[in-house]
C-alpha cells in the first residue's frame, strides 16, 4: 500500500501488508473523514477536567466560599 497526505502537508510512505484485503481495509480506515466522530471524542477527552472542575466547584460551594468569576479583559 503507497499513501500520500492529501492536505498537503507531503507526508507519504508505502507499507506491505500479507493479504490485499488487509491492505484494502487499512486503506478505508485512514481514508475516513475524522469529523464524523469529533463530538463523540470530545466528550470523552474533556471528561476528566470537567469532572475536576465540578468537584471544585462543590468543594468550594460546600465550604461557604462562592464560585470564581472570570477576571474582567484588561
Amino acid at each position: 500500500m503507497l499513501w500520500h497526505c492529501a492536505r498537503g502537508c507531503r507526508a507519504e510512505g508505502s507499507k506491505r501488508y500479507p493479504m490485499a484485503q488487509d491492505a484494502e481495509r487499512y486503506a478505508r480506515a485512514f481514508d475516513r473523514e475524522d469529523q464524523a466522530d469529533m463530538g463523540r471524542r470530545a466528550l470523552l477527552g474533556l471528561l476528566p477536567l470537567r469532572l475536576l472542575r465540578a468537584w471544585r466547584l462543590r468543594r468550594r460551594k460546600e465550604a461557604g466560599g462562592e464560585p470564581r468569576a472570570a477576571a474582567p479583559p484588561p
